[in-house]
């Protein structure tokens, strides 16, 4: 059965190591990693070796690399609405209850915008509503990281000049984003036909907070 103190504490390291790192990220890292080996080995194994990258890289160009990813690659967007909606009336939608969900619980926006992924992630890790926060995993998170993983999939698929440091790679987050999907599959509630992304966005409605 899922310990909802250790999930919480899970979905705020993830939410940290997803966040811009003004701060380095290794301690947090390992503390994420040593939560999830008793849950997911693969997941654990992912960001012990985003940890190893975290320890040998310059803080600088950690967050160079942060930028590269998530600002500059389209596949790796942080917006979960973005994934599930595109640039529609439907991701409106979507922000309004994400906000009004997040004030119900204390959740501070500050400038970003409600659908980033470290903002959905201290949401799940402050709501005790337990139906909420399943509908929020099956129906916005694993469908939006389905797409992020496989997308990246296959840019790497044809990148035969990828660089050889890890450090270098715009990707060395993916595994970070493979680990939480690999929990979020593994604790939420059973996955929807949807959770691995196959529906097209046209055909979906906002339910997952609306």
């Amino acid at each position: 059965m899922a310990d909802p103190s250790v999930d919480r504490s899970l979905f705020r390291a993830f939410a940290e190591m997803l966040e811009y790192p003004h701060a380095s990220p290794l301690e947090r890292a390992r503390a994420c990693a040593a939560l999830l080996a008793p849950l997911s080995p693969e997941a654990a194994a992912l960001v012990d070796e985003f940890a190893a990258v975290a320890e040998r890289t310059p803080h600088g160009d950690l967050q160079e690399a942060y930028t590269r990813t998530f600002d500059l690659n389209a596949t790796y967007c942080p917006y979960v609405g973005y994934h599930l909606f595109g640039e529609s009336y439907k991701r409106s939608v979507f922000l309004v209850r994400l906000k009004t969900e997040y004030r119900a619980v204390g959740v501070e926006t500050g400038s970003e915008i409600p659908d980033h992924l470290a903002l959905v992630l201290r949401f799940l890790a402050a709501s005790e509503d337990a139906d909420l926060t399943g509908e929020v995993i099956v129906d916005a998170l694993l469908p939006a990281l389905g797409r992020m993983v496989r997308g990246a999939g296959a840019v790497e698929s044809c990148d035969h000049d990828a660089p050889p440091d890890p450090a270098q790679d715009p990707q060395i987050y993916h595994g970070v984003l493979e680990a939480l999907r690999l929990l979020l599959a593994a604790r939420g509630p059973s996955a929807s036909p949807d959770a691995s992304g196959e529906r097209p966005v046209g055909d979906r409605e906002p339910s997952a907070t609306g």
